[in-house]
């Protein structure tokens, strides 16, 4: 006989367990009774699987849920005083509680023949991953987000109090942590990176335009601690680990991440992730990054340039955070203006780290073992949500892509009619646009040599200055002299070689004179180019905020005010320095006015661009109707690439559905007789499976029945999928209700009475739920009140 007792019982605080075989580790009979023991050999304590499995769900639902926390509420409940030991016995004894689930996870994929390297990675989201035959060309064939984060941080051993606990165990999920040595792969490349000059990637006929310009980026390197230079983002030395650095589809399923060790975000995090995303996703891959702009430079001077190219990975500012950009960048980044991107606004982590940031609390102590156990738990419950939140996603998508194809299509068929322009004339008015902006940050190139050829002579006139006695006299303080005379002497040479000078100008040539005034009329018109310039990008950002549609939500308010306040004090110091240069002037420009500026109201009101090199107040880009016209136009482009993705994923997901079912049946049918233990198991998930199926098929039912709807509902064939299986198995009661034969899988027209949820409320998420059955019989009954009491939360 071995006597425990249980950490937390109702009635007796010391249970019997009888061990008959004395080669028999105890904790075997203890768990046939329904209990682990926390010690491996001779425990003395027992916890029962109930409360291990019903804190797993809280904690999964409620990260901020620590073992801590837990264990205090259990002595509460029991009446027993609090012992810091139950912790230790808890945390230990929960850990092995999901050691044991990790290998019926195991065994069950085995099954089911899931245990192929990075097959969780590869079939994490249906609608992204389980691509069919004869699919329409989607443009991009998967759009994901990445950025880093840094709440899930972790406190350095070295700095704690108390010895110092060796855990030498590893993450379990082996293709969803990138470890730190596949990370440092690209850690040498990022400083050469920095230092020289990178080419744009090139987007083969990815959008409407030709390659971003690398200019595009540049303001933008300011505004993000992730595109700082990498000697910026340094981390306290309090941290080991100062976050994550993640990747997760357009759906909300974690795809790959990392540890930010000892550092802030940096590039090679984003290569390291980049290279995980291409290797097991192949080509026409969709990323979006808060600094996409910037990071494409440093993909095509990495290792990565080759199969960039090849795979025409496509970078992407996210919708909320590219307002923040300037109005050049967000032409070349902004998913809006990007073919295949559809409405997605690739904010999809900002989502996923808001629920996140909850486990920091009780992983910023831990292990760094535990506080990856904490992370994969999350995230795989995450991931379970969001199966079974597929098919309301499909449909919220389809309702507003329909929504934006039927209004906006008729304010565009208004506007074109009134203005007498057609969708050539928008794309034309989209590079037009881009092509003012680069010219302003450009100055003309027939100008620049020869104002370049007058600041040489002035620097050798300088230089000259001091030769003979003079240079002897000040021989110490100036070491350099000679060598600047050197240097400006031979620039002044080439420059003369190249412009075919034959007698070097002196103050009272006419050509340096006109050059002088070319001089001052070159320091007015950069000044006058860069007040421009930020002025029409607010202007651009405040007609965003009167938009229809995206220029309501709070967000996008929100996110363009802080660019406008940020490029407030821009313009204030931009009109300083214009002011200073029109008073040099000869004769001399009048002042400009802050008032003058902000009251504009458009660009064609901006009078100050008639003394700039481009007037465009008449051209027809910038006048506020066509570019009105021109918005409606990429915005329903998007819409229509919305409506084809949703089509595609409706197909992948019931697909997707199907073979599962059969994947099911198959692995029970084969373990039903050599492992009836198994088959249980499996039959346990089949059911749950069945049930989330059945939510989701729902879901695609009410997409089919929208007005507008312009896919089918019909079963495909998965990409590299063997289907010979010569069995006939019985359709899931989900595929029978919308119509599905089980000899053929072929489906039938739907019938609209199978749909018993609200249509119109796109909110309301309890109409998926169904009622909870009553108990069948007594001994039905009285199993289901036993359970209910061995939770023990009563």
């Amino acid at each position: 006989m071995w006597q425990y007792s249980p950490l937390i019982h109702a009635d007796t605080s010391t249970l019997l367990v009888e061990v008959t075989d004395d080669a028999q580790y105890p904790n075997i009979a203890i768990a046939k009774r329904g209990y682990l023991g926390t010690a491996p050999r001779t425990p003395k304590t027992a916890i029962a699987f109930n409360v291990l499995e019903a804190y797993r769900q809280l904690h999964r639902v409620c990260p901020k849920l620590s073992v801590y926390a837990q264990v205090q509420a259990l002595c509460h409940l029991h009446g027993n005083p609090f012992n810091r030991s139950f912790v230790e016995q808890f945390s230990a004894t929960f850990d092995v509680y999901l050691e044991i689930l990790h290998r019926v996870e195991s065994r069950v994929n085995v099954t089911l023949r899931r245990d192929t390297p990075e097959w969780r990675l590869r079939n994490a989201c249906p609608p992204c991953m389980y691509t069919l035959t004869n699919e329409p060309d989607l443009g991009l064939s998967m759009l994901c987000s990445m950025d880093g984060n840094s709440s899930l941080k972790l406190v350095d051993s070295s700095v704690r109090c108390g010895d110092v606990r060796q855990d030498e165990r590893t993450h379990r999920i082996q293709d969803l942590l990138l470890t730190p040595d596949m990370v440092d792969i690209f850690k040498d490349e990022v400083a050469s990176s920095s230092s020289g000059k990178a080419p744009a990637v090139q987007h083969n006929g990815d959008n409407e335009h030709p390659s971003p310009n690398l200019l595009s980026s540049a303001d933008c390197v300011e505004k993000w601690r992730a595109a700082a230079p990498e000697e910026r983002k340094r981390a306290f030395a309090l941290f080991h680990t100062t976050g994550v650095f993640a990747s997760f589809c357009r759906h909300g399923h974690a795809l790959v991440y990392c540890d930010m060790i000892r550092s802030g975000e940096l590039r090679k995090y984003a290569l390291a992730v980049i290279d995980r995303l291409m290797a097991v996703f192949g080509s026409h891959i969709g990323l979006g990054y808060d600094v996409g702009c910037d990071t494409s430079k440093t993909v095509m001077s990495s290792s990565l340039q080759a199969r960039a190219e090849d795979q025409h990975l496509r970078l992407i500012v996210p919708a909320f955070h590219g307002h923040q950009h300037n109005r050049l960048c967000q032409l070349d980044w902004h998913p809006m203006y990007i073919k295949g991107a559809g409405k997605e606004d690739f904010e999809g982590c900002e989502r996923a780290f808001k629920d996140s940031n909850m486990l920091a609390s009780g992983t910023r102590l831990s292990t760094a073992f535990h506080r990856h156990q904490a992370i994969e738990q999350h995230w795989s419950r995450v991931s379970c949500e969001y199966n079974v939140c597929a098919g309301t996603f499909l449909l919220h998508n389809y309702k507003q892509a329909l929504g934006i194809i039927r209004k906006d299509g008729a304010d565009l068929r208004i506007l074109s009619a009134k203005l007498g322009t057609t969708s050539a004339d928008y794309i034309q008015y989209f590079k037009a646009e881009k092509m003012y902006l680069e010219g302003l940050k450009k100055e003309p190139e027939e100008v620049s040599l020869r104002l370049e050829y007058l600041d040489t002579l002035q620097e050798l006139e300088e230089a000259q200055h001091v030769r003979g006695a003079a240079i002897t006299a000040v021989k110490n303080r100036y070491r350099n002299a000679w060598r600047k005379l050197e240097e400006a002497e031979a620039h002044t040479v080439a420059l003369e070689e190249q412009l075919s000078i034959g007698d070097r100008w002196t103050s009272t040539h006419p050509e340096y004179v006109k050059a002088m005034s070319e001089m001052t009329m070159r320091k007015y018109r950069l000044a006058l180019d860069k007040l421009e310039r930020l002025v029409v990008q607010r202007l651009l950002e405040l007609t965003k905020l009167s938009m229809g549609g995206i220029g309501t939500t709070y967000k996008l308010r929100e996110k363009i005010g802080q660019a406008l306040r940020t490029r407030a004090e821009a313009i204030r110091k931009a009109l300083d320095e214009y002011n200073k240069q029109a008073s040099l002037l000869n004769p001399p420009r009048p002042k400009l006015r802050w008032e003058e500026l902000i009251d504009l109201s458009s660009v064609g009101a901006f009078d100050l661009l008639r003394n700039a090199r481009q007037d465009i107040r008449e051209l027809k880009w910038a006048d506020p109707l066509h570019r009105e016209a021109t918005r409606l136009y990429f915005n329903i482009q998007r819409a229509q690439e919305e409506l084809t993705r949703c089509n595609v994923e409706v197909r992948r997901i019931l697909t997707s559905m199907y073979d599962e079912h059969l994947d099911y049946w198959h692995a029970v049918a084969l373990s039903i007789i050599p492992n009836p233990t198994l088959a249980c198991e499996l039959s346990k998930r089949w059911v749950e499976r069945d049930r989330i199926n059945a939510c989701v098929a729902r879901r695609l039912q009410q997409i089919a029945l929208l007005p507008g709807f312009s896919g089918a509902l019909e079963i495909g064939q998965r990409v590299g999928r063997n289907y010979s299986s010569g069995k006939i198995v019985p359709a899931p009661a989900w595929a029978m209700a919308l119509g599905i034969r089980t000899e053929d899988a072929e489906w039938v027209e739907v019938d609209a009475t199978l749909v018993t949820t609200n249509d119109h409320d796109e909110d309301d998420d309890d109409d998926d739920a169904e009622p909870l059955e009553a108990p069948s019989n007594t001994e039905t009954a009285e199993a289901l009140v036993d359970f209910i009491d061995r939770l023990e939360i009563s």
